[in-house]
């Protein structure tokens, strides 16, 4: 197996464990503080993250894919990053402190201020392990990454659930949060060093932050977008509408998240470093694409077929509420993950202009959406304008992509279309056995292995890849390397 092949298998590998990891151990605490919580309590918390994730977002400032693509990047970048990370982290926790009680007014409930401010130290507290976690990333050392977020969120999840169990409601969620960021901030500290000196450089900033630009106001619309779901459905559905549509998107993120986490940074990092060799590049590149398409594909259906079972097993009756979220979004979540596969090609190609202007064209279509759910007060039709936007956000991120790679190929689109088409045949045919038997819910379960064949099997027919074939190359190559 060649050096690049390698590391990105033992990149891929080492990441998706630790995200594998990281995301059971969100599961399992997901689970326990479901069921010692209220829907209330988790809507609180998530119209409150709807603020702390826009403000990481604006802290991140896309600097960090700079430094990962830029080949000769040096001591005067990561401290340069640093610097101005810190010191963005400052002014937006400064600012949402200000800001919590005109928030917390807002939504009418007073908690909501303490809250925001508690969370809101989260970003300084991150600035601190910004600069070291992108030097593990340019450097492929997953394994790492992995070890270090592993024992960071044990131990918060820990505290988190006992503080739940003795009564701390709300709170627990939120020191929950603040103490996985410090306890991570403290292993990289003790493992990789400082974060960097108070060296700020001209140079160097403007050389980073070109990069990052237009993927941070990208990434800021993204992430306003994708998350502002919870504070619509707070302020003019209900609170704990909030907190079934946050369980639902925590759940649903899980195995989605898995993926996502582990597959795209490490694409982005390894195919970056053969940009200048364009045969090596489309070979790899297509390989990645079938393997991510398909594995993203059988995901989806799982999660969707068993969403009721899914709730019911992890969280209970009381959270019956949040499968229909979890139906719509998995669906979505399928483009969205093609969607970013694609966008990664915009980022090795130092085309990230591309991204932001696809990114206003995504949101002018989303506000439609939104506006007319308001308009009419209905949950399903505000959620089904989400998949709309995320099906037709695809499409066009698809074509733009290819007008700087290599040309435009419906080959692709095809191979997306195909893996929908097998999710539906083989929803339909489940359906038709669960009635056909009368099957309850929990009977369904007996049905996986049937899913699973059926997957492996029309993938064979429509000519998509042989999943035992391939299966068996890849464990070949792993042996060999």
């Amino acid at each position: 197996m060649s050096s690049v092949k390698r590391s990105f298998v033992s990149g891929f590998l080492w990441s998706l464990l630790g995200q594998g990891g990281y995301l059971s151990i969100n599961l399992l605490t997901s689970i326990a503080l479901a069921r010692l919580l209220t829907p209330y309590e988790f809507g609180q918390v998530g119209i409150v993250m709807f603020f702390i994730t826009i403000s990481k977002v604006l802290t991140e400032s896309g600097l960090s894919g700079a430094l990962i693509r830029k080949k000769d990047a040096n001591e005067d970048d990561f401290s340069t990053v640093f610097v101005f990370n810190l010191l963005v982290s400052v002014v937006l926790m400064l600012t949402l402190i200000m800001s919590s009680g005109f928030i917390a007014s807002f939504y009418d409930d007073i908690a909501l201020q303490n809250i925001l401010i508690a969370l809101s130290f989260v970003l300084v507290i991150n600035a601190f392990q910004f600069t070291q976690n992108a030097k593990i990333v340019k450097a492929l050392k997953f394994k790492k990454q992995a070890l270090y977020t592993f024992c960071s969120v044990c131990f918060g999840s820990l505290l988190g659930v006992s503080l739940a169990y003795w009564g701390l409601g709300v709170w627990s969620l939120i020191i929950m949060q603040l103490t996985n960021a410090f306890v991570l901030t403290i292993i990289y500290r003790i493992f990789e060093g400082s974060a960097g000196k108070f060296v700020f450089k001209i140079d160097s900033f403007k050389t980073v932050y070109k990069f990052g630009l237009n993927t941070t106001i990208a990434s800021i619309i993204n992430t306003a977008f994708d998350n502002i779901y919870s504070l619509i459905l707070g302020k003019y559905f209900a609170i704990q509408q909030t907190g079934l549509y946050y369980q639902a998107k925590k759940l649903q993120e899980i195995p989605v998240g898995v993926i996502k986490s582990s597959t795209l940074g490490v694409v982005f990092s390894t195919l970056s470093g053969l940009q200048d060799d364009k045969k090596k590049f489309d070979g790899l590149y297509s390989n990645i694409v079938t393997s991510f398409t398909v594995l993203v594909g059988f995901i989806c259906l799982i999660i969707f077929l068993y969403a009721e079972q899914v709730v019911l097993i992890l969280y209970g009756e009381k959270w019956l509420g949040a499968v229909f979220y979890m139906k719509v979004l998995v669906i979505a979540s399928y483009f969205y993950m093609q969607e970013m596969f694609n966008r990664v090609l915009f980022k090795i190609f130092d085309r990230t202009d591309k991204i932001l202007l696809l990114e206003i064209i995504k949101v002018l279509i989303m506000a439609v959406s939104i506006l007319v759910g308001i308009r009419e007060k209905d949950i399903e039709l505000l959620l089904y304008g989400f998949l709309a936007t995320s099906v037709l956000s695809y499409f066009i991120n698809y074509y733009h992509s290819r007008t700087v790679y290599n040309g435009f190929s419906w080959m692709e689109v095809f191979l997306t279309l195909k893996v929908i088409c097998i999710g539906t045949a083989i929803t339909l045919i489940i359906e038709s056995i669960k009635n056909f038997f009368s099957l309850d819910v929990y009977a369904m379960l007996l049905l996986f292995p049937l899913v699973t064949l059926l997957y492996i099997i029309f993938l064979r027919m429509f000519k998509v890849t042989n999943v035992v074939k391939d299966t068996k190359i890849l464990l070949t190559m792993l042996k060999r390397g």
